[in-house]
């Protein structure tokens, strides 16, 4: 077939759940040549709300009934290797990761795609709510226009080169419509409910995970207040994070949130709801989607978390770190987590939140 006839091709990331099993089927109704893919990352037991085998099959289902091929790539070393090791190492140093967005970067926009290049597909997608926009000078990232289902806080890391390869059919549309789309076409994700964020962690939740496959150095240590004195004991640092406040065991005449975690005693500091504001860390790892720096500092919006209104504060370099410094203080900025960058829809970059200047 002569090139200029051939179907656009693409490899559709499918879960067995409703947004990507709906993103397969707008594509194929589009006059794409659609392969799907599920990726096994881990399944350590048949609970697992990540790779089961119903999910598997749910997939397969789905790309029977829509009428295209269908793969599953065994991903577990890399998935193990990549996302959930850094998420252990993250953990241990006293931050609160964010695996989403590694297992977006270096998976799912990495091997993924890498996959669906070698083998001459023109595009790779999935389900999330986001969207690209080309202009002639480029690509960008923009916001889903749905504001409660957006997620293009997580896929920050996504260069030009990739953003020429992907597509997200789901990226204009809401919530409702897309189950709507998937009853009428009785898909059989229809009525599935939506994943948890750690898709890895068991129904037990992170100590689970901690006692089965995470580390076993995790000893308990004091919870003290901001004049150092002992008010508590912790279960081990992992299982806590900046702002937490429920399940301390403190016992105080005003209610107190964990303000800092201290690997170096392995302690934890709590204060009052005041000490949690703050209005300035660094950002490391800071990436561009557009490929260069703009010229600093600037002032963008800012998201400090998934669920963050982003607020305006003032970008700015210092020697080899990024400054984020609000207009006004924010609650429980956490090391560990992203720090994403926003111009109205446009997604500029973002990096990761290291110190906090409290």
């Amino acid at each position: 077939m002569a090139e200029h006839n051939r179907k656009k091709s693409v490899v559709v990331g499918m879960s067995g759940g409703v947004d990507s099993s709906v993103a397969a089927l707008l594509l194929r109704e589009q006059g794409y040549a659609v392969m799907g893919v599920a990726l096994k990352l881990w399944a350590y037991k048949s609970e697992n709300p990540c790779c089961s085998t119903e999910d598997l099959d749910d997939a397969a289902r789905t790309a029977r009934q829509i009428g295209i091929e269908f793969k599953t790539l065994d991903m577990q070393s890399q998935f193990r290797e990549l996302v959930v090791d850094r998420y252990e190492r993250e953990l241990a140093s006293g931050r609160t990761p964010n695996p989403c967005v590694v297992c977006n970067d270096r998976l799912k926009f990495g091997l993924l795609l890498e996959y669906a290049m070698e083998r001459g597909y023109d595009y790779v997608s999935t389900g999330h709510y986001a969207r690209v926009r080309s202009d002639g000078q480029g690509y960008h990232l923009e916001r889903a226009l749905d504001p409660n289902k957006d997620q293009s806080y997580f896929l920050f890391m996504l260069d030009q080169r990739r953003l020429s390869r992907v597509l997200f059919p789901l990226g204009t549309l809401g919530k409702g419509t897309v189950r709507e789309v998937a009853r009428k076409a009785d898909l059989v994700s229809c009525s599935k409910r939506d994943s948890q964020e750690l898709c890895f962690l068991p129904e037990g939740g992170l100590e689970e995970f901690e006692r089965v496959y995470g580390r076993r150095d995790m000893p308990e240590g004091s919870i003290v207040d901001e004049h150092n004195e002992v008010v508590g004991r912790h279960r081990g640092l992992p299982f806590y994070t900046i702002g937490q406040r429920r399940g301390l065991g403190v016992y105080t005449s005003a209610p107190v949130y964990v303000i800092h975690k201290n690997t170096a005693d392995n302690s934890i500091t709590v204060g009052t709801r005041e000490r949690l504001l703050s209005a300035v860390c660094n950002v490391h790892g800071v990436h561009w989607i557009a490929g260069t720096e703009p010229s600093l500092p600037m002032y963008a919006d800012v998201k400090i978390r998934y669920r963050h209104t982003a607020k305006r504060a003032e970008i700015r370099r210092k020697d080899d770190m990024i400054i984020v410094e609000f207009e006004l203080p924010q609650k429980a900025i956490t090391p560990g987590q992203a720090a994403v960058f926003y111009r109205g829809s446009e997604v500029l970059g973002g990096g990761w939140i290291g110190e906090v200047v409290r």
